[in-house]
């Protein structure tokens, strides 16, 4: 197993990293829509309409793990952790990825913010996602599932990579093992080439 773990939400911020140069230096976690990333290793989907259009595709399934809840599972489909499967598709790609051992789970595109009264989600206006033009998604949830989480597993180092106007909850930033970088300081540390 790598030492690193890329979980990639759906944030603007998320389109500053090519997939392409992160899973060479690790294994890359991922959400719904990006199932058709083959740059992707470990792909989640909660809801029923995204985990059929996943399933549909075969494109991800085929060769890479794809998890979802019991109810969902077919025979391409692993069932999600019990721990977890109350959980959005984001802190689902967390718990999965902190049990197969990584040192650094790294968040990138995990905006949880909006730099617009709109939606900060690269997907918006697609099937099975918001409007282009509602309003930003209630974050709460994600913050409180992902805190719980990294205090499961308080060995494992959390780092919030690149946030949209530097914000990290404070409840994360109170942790331990939770840590914020910029784009340059985790190019640097995971040795990514610019």
């Amino acid at each position: 197993m790598t030492e690193f773990a890329f979980v990639l939400g759906n944030g603007q911020t998320r389109l500053e990293f090519d997939t392409k140069h992160l899973q060479p230096l690790g294994t890359v976690y991922a959400c719904n829509r990006m199932f058709n990333d083959k740059h992707v290793d470990v792909l989640v989907s909660v809801d029923k309409g995204m985990t059929e259009e996943v399933q549909r595709h075969k494109l991800f399934s085929w060769y890479k793990e794809h998890y979802t809840r019991p109810q969902h599972t077919n025979n391409i489909s692993l069932p999600l952790d019990k721990r977890w499967q109350g959980y959005s598709s984001g802190p689902n790609a967390v718990g999965i990825a902190v049990t197969k051992g990584h040192s650094y789970i790294f968040l990138i595109g995990m905006d949880l913010t909006s730099k617009t009264d709109f939606i900060n989600n690269i997907y918006a206006g697609t099937d099975h996602y918001a409007a282009t033009k509602d309003t930003p998604t209630f974050y709460g949830n994600w913050v409180n599932q992902i805190e719980h989480i990294a205090e499961t597993y308080p060995n494992i180092r959390f780092i919030h990579v690149n946030p949209v106007d530097n914000f990290t909850p404070d409840q994360w930033k109170r942790m331990s093992n939770f840590s914020v970088m910029s784009k340059s300081q985790f190019i640097t540390f995971v040795g990514m080439d610019k």
